[in-house]
């Protein structure tokens, strides 16, 4: 796996969400916003490519009777790092929109980046040893 930083890629949000996330998340795939009925309504790349930023317009209920807004911030592996939950979606887009940069000024994306990092170094040298291990138990 190798990860590049975000980039614009489209400027569709929903295009350059997908095209940023492909191979990192699932988030906005195709199949997942429709199951949840959802949309990406903004996608914005922070931070130098470090974090990538949605605002998505969501079914509140399974019925679609009422939809709420939200942000969704991602490191660069893809993981979501901030997302407030269903109930506690925004009423507007603008409201989402506030909060999203609010959030993101708290947000230090260096040090998010760098932890993120070590983490993937570490799950990547374990999966590595295992292998490891288990060509060697093949013997010759």
């Amino acid at each position: 796996m190798i990860t590049r930083l975000y980039r614009e890629e489209s400027s569709r949000p929903k295009c350059n969400a997908q095209q940023n996330l492909a191979g990192r998340s699932h988030y906005v795939d195709d199949d997942t916003l429709r199951f949840h009925k959802s949309r990406v309504l903004e996608c914005k790349i922070v931070d130098n490519g470090l974090l990538l930023a949605i605002i998505t317009s969501d079914a509140m209920d399974y019925q679609n009777t009422k939809r709420g807004f939200r942000y969704v911030i991602f490191n660069v592996f893809g993981k979501c790092i901030a997302r407030p939950d269903i109930d506690d979606s925004f009423r507007t887009r603008k409201a989402a929109e506030k909060a999203m940069w609010a959030k993101l000024g708290e947000i230090d994306a260096r040090a998010v980046t760098l932890a993120a990092i070590a983490e993937q170094k570490g799950w990547l040298t374990q999966e590595l040893e295992r292998l490891q291990d288990q060509v060697a138990k093949m013997g010759d």
